[in-house]
């Protein structure tokens, strides 16, 4: 769903803060349960940040990514399979913006990237 941009401070891993913009967010009918997610951009890259009942468990704790394709002004794809870890999974010398807690799921995400081998 649209909505008006508004822009968002969001606190990356390298403890650094980055300006992002909330342009809208997903309502996502999953077998637990609805989900909403909100999806950002920043310098033309726009993304889904999250974390989910399986971040530190079976997922990455920091979170993981999907980013939607656009397949229509304002409709994207959004498919948990292409749920990615975060550069920062596999290399400290990489600051990624952590999951805002409004992208916290309580329910899991199967789906997607499973931690790396040494978390």
């Amino acid at each position: 769903m649209r909505e008006t941009p508004k822009p968002l401070d969001i606190q990356r891993s390298g403890g650094d803060v980055v300006r992002y913009t909330r342009l809208g967010h997903f309502e996502i009918p999953l077998p637990a349960g609805q989900a909403t997610l909100a999806l950002y951009e920043s310098d033309g890259h726009s993304f889904v940040p999250f974390r989910d009942a399986t971040s530190g468990k079976e997922t990455y704790g920091a979170g993981r990514y999907i980013d939607p394709p656009e397949i229509a002004p304002w409709r994207y794809v959004l498919d948990f399979n292409q749920a990615y870890n975060p550069l920062c999974a596999y290399n400290e010398a990489y600051s990624c913006p952590f999951p805002p807690p409004e992208n916290w799921l309580r329910l899991p995400i199967e789906a997607g990237e499973k931690a790396p081998p040494d978390h």
